[in-house]
């Protein structure tokens, strides 16, 4: 599997947002023309360039059992010759490719970054950088165990957002979506599965999980 996140991306000018649109396929460019939002904008750009380039340049990492983990902005845009323009949605909205058979993709963001996976499994990837929590929502999600370690943590809101990547990572690779029922019995379902979950933190900056059948870390790159 590889994975790719990119810092910031909101950062990226109008200017140069426009000239990386001109290489994006019809598909894509109406996806974007109903995004207004320039951060939003700014990720959807962002996450198709490196969808092409994991594609495009790594096909052993994609297909071998270790992890690959880079920072996109130490690669810079190009144009790619491989152009996985047909993205489909499953029932819940989990994106695929369709003229890619046996490659499997999924996206994240948040105010940090944007982060893709590329996988020859499923797989659920999540990006999350410390995050305001009520008391209420932690009763509602996490269960016993996890409430304790984010209450002991002298930084709650990261631990909060470590476990809350595992969660949306989890359902992200089930495409299910959030189920609320399920929440608190995140791990143990994972495991049931047979889906293994591995959180980083990236940077400094923030948390990045990412679930994927029998996944493994034996390579690292960030």
């Amino acid at each position: 599997m590889i994975v790719y996140y990119y810092r910031n991306p909101e950062h990226l000018s109008e200017e140069q947002l426009d000239e990386l649109a001109k290489g994006l396929p019809e598909q894509q460019l109406q996806i974007l023309s109903k995004m207004k939002n320039h951060r939003h904008r700014c990720e959807q750009v962002v996450a198709y360039f490196m969808l092409c380039y994991a594609i495009a340049n790594n096909d052993s990492e994609i297909k071998r059992g270790e992890t690959v983990i880079r920072d996109y902005q130490n690669i810079g845009f190009e144009k790619q010759n491989t152009n996985p323009s047909l993205w489909t949605f499953g029932e819940h909205g989990k994106p695929s490719i369709a003229n890619y058979e046996g490659i499997h993709f999924n996206i994240s963001h948040c105010n940090e970054a944007v982060a893709i996976a590329v996988s020859n499994n499923e797989v659920g990837i999540d990006v999350e950088g410390r995050r305001k929590f009520s008391e209420t929502l932690l009763q509602r999600s996490f269960n016993d165990k996890e409430q304790t370690a984010v209450h002991s943590c002298n930084d709650q809101e990261s631990e909060f957002a470590r476990i809350w990547t595992r969660k949306e990572a989890w359902f992200k690779w089930t495409g299910t979506g959030i189920l609320i029922d399920h929440l608190k019995t995140t791990e143990t379902d994972a495991n049931t599965a047979n889906c293994k979950i591995t959180t980083i933190w990236v940077n400094d900056s923030f948390w990045l999980s990412i679930a994927e059948s029998y996944s493994c870390f034996e390579q690292q790159e960030y």
